[in-house]
């Protein structure tokens, strides 16, 4: 896939995104589109789970914090078998929508295979559990085999480019 979509895209299950943002604002509004949609959403961020609910109306409840901190529903960026494993239980009960930000600083914490082995993982879970995946990354944060890498298997969404679900 990895193509570029022009105008508008809706999502549909069993798919992956990439949208080529510099902030996660654009991702992080579909939460509430995806959550009328009767799906079970969850949000993986590097943004403090007080500021998505304040800026995204996104409960803490449905937040993983990619944290060095303690906390109940935080995730050690270096650990990313358990950010693997919660995810793919997720897409395992089925109906399941993740929204993904902070791949940078997943990369700035791990070395690159970790984090293209954990977007492999993801892919192929989505894929057999109708699944949707959407991760917002800024393009020029990777060099550019990293980023087709990345990408290769995702629907790639252009800054321009409206979503509808």
């Amino acid at each position: 896939m990895g193509r570029c979509i022009l105008a508008q895209i809706e999502l549909k299950p069993g798919s992956l995104y990439i949208l080529q943002d510099k902030k996660a604002d654009r991702a992080l509004g579909l939460y509430n589109l995806l959550k009328s949609k009767d799906r079970e959403i969850l949000v993986v961020s590097r943004l403090h789970p007080d500021r998505l609910l304040e800026d995204f109306q996104i409960p803490s409840s449905n937040v993983f914090w990619l944290s060095n901190s303690a906390g109940p529903r935080n995730i050690n960026p270096q650990n990313i078998g358990i950010l693997t494993d919660t995810l793919i239980r997720l897409y395992e009960k089925g109906d399941a929508a993740v929204i993904l930000e902070g791949i940078e600083y997943l990369m700035l914490q791990n070395d690159f295979s970790k984090v293209l082995k954990l977007m492999n993982y993801l892919y192929e879970s989505v894929a057999v559990n109708h699944g949707m995946l959407v991760i917002t990354l800024d393009p020029e944060a990777f060099n550019t085999k990293e980023f087709a890498l990345l990408t290769k298997d995702a629907e790639l969404i252009g800054e321009a480019v409206s979503i509808i679900v």
